[in-house]
């Protein structure tokens, strides 16, 4: 299976599973992988998605075998395999539950985008983050161009793509592409701990703050302030404050539903 998924609780572990292949990605994997984010934020019994990679790598990008196969035409199997992955990655960002990226090893091509999208992202000391897309000789895809002017700007987008630079797991830090530095033998353990934090916490809320956060480039200012007034009231108005504050007034750490 070059997807692996199961439960810890009401968090689904989605890892990608071709180490021996750095877990490249052939147009099969992707169509998998699409289809257990796809299932994660549909089921309402996950309430956290992790998503990460066994071995030595969270994925090294495109399966370079697969894409010989279809020379000269390598373009067409892109195709194919940027619609899964696309989707996969407009999922991640729009699901309304929170997503943590484990990021292990090397991060590379068209892993970048979902690689990114997690709403937490979390790397390993040995992690290294590299665009690699010129040196096969195709533009970048996977959502990148989309998620690292966001993340980083315009020109250190720029310096990974037409420099060439490398980042190790420091950098990715001092950059912003990840929120946190493990050490490798404590990454699971941190990462479970941050995804029971966020699965036990205001599920209401959590969503909306995605799209807010979402919305906010695309909006105007006055819209985005709109939204977010109301949103704020709304959240205000429910279970999930009226618990919160509750916890807070009684001195107690809140149990939301």
């Amino acid at each position: 299976m070059t997807i692996l998924i199961e439960n810890e609780g009401n968090i689904r572990i989605i890892t990608l599973n071709r180490p021996e292949k750095l877990n490249s990605i052939t147009l099969e994997m992707a169509i998998a992988l699409n289809n257990a984010v796809k299932d994660a934020a549909n089921d309402a019994s996950v309430k956290c998605v992790v998503i990460t990679g066994k071995g030595r790598a969270f994925s090294s990008g495109g399966d370079v075998n697969e894409m010989g196969e279809h020379l000269p035409k390598a373009g067409d199997l892109f195709y194919k395999l940027t619609e899964q992955i696309h989707a996969c990655f407009i999922t991640t960002l729009t699901m309304e539950k929170p997503v943590v990226n484990s990021l292990n090893g090397v991060v590379a091509g068209g892993a970048l985008g979902f690689a990114l999208a997690g709403d937490y992202r979390i790397a390993g000391q040995s992690a290294k983050l590299l665009s690699a897309h010129f040196k096969r000789g195709f533009v970048p895809a996977g959502g990148t161009t989309y998620i690292l002017p966001r993340l980083i700007g315009l020109g250190r987008t720029q310096s990974l793509f037409f420099g060439g630079k490398n980042l190790d797991s420091s950098e990715m830090l001092e950059w912003g592409l990840v929120h946190e530095v493990i050490e490798d033998k404590y990454l699971n353990q941190r990462t479970l701990e941050m995804a029971k934090e966020l699965a036990s916490g205001p599920a209401g809320a959590i969503a909306e703050t995605k799209k807010l956060l979402l919305e906010s480039e695309s909006l105007s200012l006055e819209e985005e302030l709109r939204k977010e007034r109301e949103k704020n009231r709304e959240s205000g108005n429910s279970g999930d404050a009226i618990e919160g504050i509750k916890a807070f007034l009684e001195k107690r750490e809140p149990k939301f539903e």
